[in-house]
């Protein structure tokens, strides 16, 4: 019997770790955007949550991608505001991507058409 009790106790103390460290990653207020290289060059990562942009503003040298992924189940977009650099990206399902390749130094401003007060970006290539 006192071995049951002692593996539940581990059991629980186990999980009580996970939730901690779960919570710990959920609550950072900063993320550093995901860096890879898929054989074309670098590739940075912005994540479209409920109502922002992660990173907000993205500095990136020249011929790097940027790769904005939705990781929600709502309509965003990834809007040029002021330059028409690229269309217009539509988005409305969790894990789908939009990537463009930045070649010539600037600033990029964006923001989302359905929540522009809330959601944008800017990308500053150098």
């Amino acid at each position: 019997m006192r071995a049951k009790k002692r593996d539940a106790a581990s059991v629980i103390r186990g999980l009580l770790l996970l939730g901690v460290a779960a919570v710990s990653v959920g609550c950072s207020e900063h993320q550093d955007p995901v860096a890879a290289d898929d054989g074309g060059g670098e590739v940075v990562e912005v994540e479209i949550r409920n109502f922002e942009f992660s990173p907000s503003e993205l500095h990136i040298a020249a011929g790097t991608t940027v790769r904005w992924r939705n990781t929600v189940d709502n309509y965003h977009t990834v809007t040029p505001d002021g330059h028409a650099t690229w269309q217009q990206w539509q988005t409305t399902k969790t894990g789908e991507t939009f990537e463009f390749t930045f070649e010539t130094p600037g600033s990029y401003p964006y923001y989302c058409a359905a929540h522009r007060s809330l959601m944008t970006g800017t990308v500053i290539v150098e």
